[in-house]
């Protein structure tokens, strides 16, 4: 015979694996990561709730909503905001500007790292260097798929072919080279500043550089919504994404 205590426990489970499977409030892109993770710290230390999030490519994240998930708010590229809402009802005043950020390369802390500011001076050091770990661009990563473009106008693609470790997404790039597993990194400036272990040994060449603009957008009509878009708007969120190199939009 089942006790009750069995028979209780059999019929919360699927409440609670449905609460833990509950979507995130939050979807952001690598690139704004370390900014949000200090917003809900703030949060936590105010003792307020704190919204879960959940990090991904931008294309990965883009595919995500477009599929139909419906988070409370992104934190996309401009562009993969604007794909969303070719599909998808935005409210009005429901998308903010973050701000811009480049891609650059990172380093170990502690070590020489090259002189990428000219194009020439880029592939140089690119051809000298072992091994470069990149976000795999299949995976919609805006740095990876921009790098390879790069590899291709510096007609260095095939001999970087080898030397190129594609990781899920820049943050574990910049990670491997923190613990000096690879002596650079390609990803968003905003995943490399102010990172422990690792520093930003300079953003891509003008000529080579992609500047990618992003933005918050609201995409449900509800206070959770209106509320964390007011938190990304905020004093404290311009300085969080400020310390970790995103630039203000002229």
């Amino acid at each position: 015979m089942i006790d009750r205590r069995t028979l209780l426990a059999g019929l919360l489970a699927p409440r609670l694996l449905h609460a833990q499977a509950a979507p995130p409030t939050i979807l952001a892109a690598g690139a704004t990561k370390h900014a949000v993770e200090e917003l809900q710290e703030g949060l936590r230390a105010a003792g307020q709730p704190v919204p879960a999030a959940a990090y991904d490519t931008v294309g990965a994240l883009r595919d995500r909503v477009l599929a139909g998930e419906r988070p409370a708010v992104v934190l996309l590229s401009a562009e993969a905001v604007a794909a969303i809402g070719a599909r998808v009802a935005i409210p009005v005043d429901g998308v903010a500007a973050v701000g811009r950020t480049g891609v650059g390369l990172a380093a170990p802390a502690g070590r020489p790292s090259p002189d990428i500011g000219t194009p020439e001076a880029l592939r140089a050091a690119l051809l000298a260097t072992d091994s470069v770990a990149v976000a795999d661009p299949a995976r919609g990563a805006t740095a990876g798929r921009h790098f390879m473009g790069v590899l291709d106008r510096l007609g260095i693609a095939e001999a970087m072919r080898p030397k190129l470790r594609l990781v899920p997404f820049g943050v574990e790039g910049v990670a491997l080279a923190a613990r000096g597993e690879v002596p650079l990194a390609v990803s968003q400036a905003t995943e490399i500043t102010d990172r422990p272990g690792v520093r930003l040994a300079g953003l891509l060449p003008d000529p080579l550089q992609l500047w990618t603009v992003y933005q918050v957008a609201a995409l449900r009509d509800d206070e959770a919504a209106r509320s964390l878009l007011r938190l990304f708007t905020s004093g404290a969120a311009r300085e969080a994404f400020r310390r970790i190199g995103f630039q203000p939009l002229a």
